[in-house]
């Protein structure tokens, strides 16, 4: 347990609250890709797809970045952008994961699609669409949150611009 209590970073900001502001906008991004989708009468074939991953990476790293650059003098250790960037991916998928469930009792034909292209075999005609809907939610934010905590851990390594003091009375290993 020494390695962990080994640091001390300092927090510049006040990242719980860009992080729910962030994780709000990028929630409202994937949600229009689906919304627009469907209004274009081209449903999304699946909740979870490589442009639904693009509009999340691209968000977290954009959002992460804004985020440093609002810090004074710009700095922020690699702790501050992953807990941000995990916040804003967090909050994100579990607001997407949301419409996704709400949509199977208003958007019935775009949960259709998704179960038709998702499982082969789908008796879909056995249970209502807001069955569906609740796995189909589960299934995008759980993917969706892990992908998103893997692209802010990467975009914090990028980012960081400060390291941790070693904390006081413990030696390096190196020393």
């Amino acid at each position: 347990m020494k390695f962990f209590h080994r640091y001390k970073s300092t927090i510049h900001g006040n990242y719980r609250r860009a992080y729910l502001r962030s994780g709000l906008l990028t929630g409202l991004m994937l949600m229009l890709y689906i919304l627009v989708r469907w209004l274009m009468q081209n449903p999304a074939e699946s909740p979870v797809s490589y442009l639904s991953d693009g509009i999340l990476l691209v968000a977290v790293f954009l959002f992460i970045m804004l985020y440093r650059n609002s810090l004074p003098e710009r700095k922020a250790t690699m702790k501050e952008l992953m807990l941000f960037g995990m916040g804003t991916a967090v909050v994100a998928c579990l607001l997407y994961g949301l419409f996704v469930w709400l949509s199977g009792f208003a958007i019935k034909d775009q949960i259709k699609v998704f179960t038709e292209n998702m499982m082969e075999n789908a008796p879909y005609a056995d249970y209502p669409a807001y069955y569906w809907s609740a796995l189909w939610a589960v299934v995008a934010a759980a993917v969706m949150a892990v992908l998103g905590c893997f692209g802010a851990f990467i975009s914090a390594l990028i980012l960081k611009n400060e390291k941790p003091e070693v904390a006081a009375g413990r030696k390096r290993n190196d020393e």
